[in-house]
């Protein structure tokens, strides 16, 4: 019991000081199992997506955005989702990405289908069919 208590203690000073485990960042060869980045560095592995319309979506340059570039859950609800070519839903794409300060809220609707109030969509199409609504919001 006291090796617990001990152990639980020092993960939470090690927490409140700022150190402990840290996540891997973008020049990490592999990222937790449970997240991607849209970094372009896609010879590092399948976790390491393409850039995307993210700066586009900030606002920024690309050089800027690749300082701070999106990482992103991996779905836990894809059964809900299309995957392999079999749709289970209309949505192409639903969730959230963030870098160090935003939070950038995602959906793709089929074209002629309204997103959510408030959203704004890309000027052009992201897929065959398809508009990408988002919100950013500061972290």
């Amino acid at each position: 019991m006291r090796k617990w208590f001990v152990g639980v203690v020092g993960v939470a000073l090690a927490a409140m000081s700022g150190q402990g485990v840290a996540l891997a960042d973008s020049s990490a060869s592999e990222l937790p199992p449970t997240w991607h980045i849209h970094d372009g560095q896609t010879a590092l592995g399948s976790q390491h997506k393409a850039i995307s319309f993210f700066p586009t979506i900030l606002g920024i340059s690309t050089a800027e955005y690749l300082l701070d570039p999106a990482s992103c859950p991996n779905a836990a609800d894809k059964v809900f989702l299309p995957s392999v070519g079999k749709s289970n839903s209309d949505l192409l794409r639903a969730g959230t990405c963030q870098t160090s300060t935003t939070v950038i809220h995602l959906r793709s609707v089929p074209v002629d289908t309204a997103g959510p109030e408030g959203w704004q969509s890309l000027a052009t199409l992201t897929e065959p069919g398809f508009i990408t609504y988002y919100k950013v919001t500061q972290r």
